[in-house]
């Protein structure tokens, strides 16, 4: 019996030890939590303050917008990073929009808005928009196939874009969804020009 009273008692100091560290570790490291959290917030604050009409901020980072009335989304493309709210990135090394080649557009599926969660979903004929800001146009391209192109050795082989032919738009994300596996790329090519 007594040789059970001892490792009972081992077995609860041994409890007990693996909790204090837990405790340990957990205070050590919250200030680290807050101080992300923190950052997190400011960042999202940041990037949905309204731009200031007769200031705006010319740095580069803004090219136009990207509307897909399918799935409801109306977000802004820039062109300095992929990872901002209610935001899409353009490939710098492909051309612009309504430009003769491929215009590349990358967007999330589960990050950072999600903005091409529902992507699979498009049919081919469905409308994808984008309005230019700058030289203010809009540019309505029509999807020409979706799930058809799916890159698996993009690592390897990454994306070129071409700078020739009628005017293309490539949607590309992630596939499959949340990973970072292969390529996912939505066809479409330029049916019109307006003023926008």
């Amino acid at each position: 019996m007594r040789k059970y009273r001892l490792y009972s008692i081992l077995i609860i100091f041994i409890c007990v030890l693996i909790s204090l560290s837990v405790v340990l570790i957990t205070l050590e490291e919250y200030p680290k939590v807050t101080k992300a959290q923190d950052n997190l917030k400011s960042y999202q604050e940041r990037m949905s303050n309204p731009v200031d009409a007769l200031n705006p901020d010319i740095s580069g980072s803004y090219t136009g917008e990207l509307i897909i009335p399918k799935l409801d989304m109306d977000c802004t493309i820039r062109s300095d990073t992929v990872n901002a709210y209610n935001a899409v990135y353009h490939y710098p090394e492909s051309v612009n929009p309504g430009q003769p080649g491929e215009c590349g557009i990358l967007g999330h599926r589960t990050t950072y808005s999600g903005l091409f969660k529902n992507i699979g979903s498009l049919e081919i004929g469905d409308k994808i928009m984008i309005k230019d800001s700058n030289l203010e146009k809009m540019y309505t391209y029509s999807v020409t196939s979706n799930g058809d192109d799916i890159r698996w050795d993009y690592k390897t082989n990454p994306v070129k874009f071409s700078e020739e032919g009628e005017s293309r738009l490539l949607i590309i994300t992630c596939y499959p969804p949340g990973k970072k596996e292969a390529a996912y790329i939505v066809h479409c090519k330029l049916v019109s020009t307006t003023d926008a």
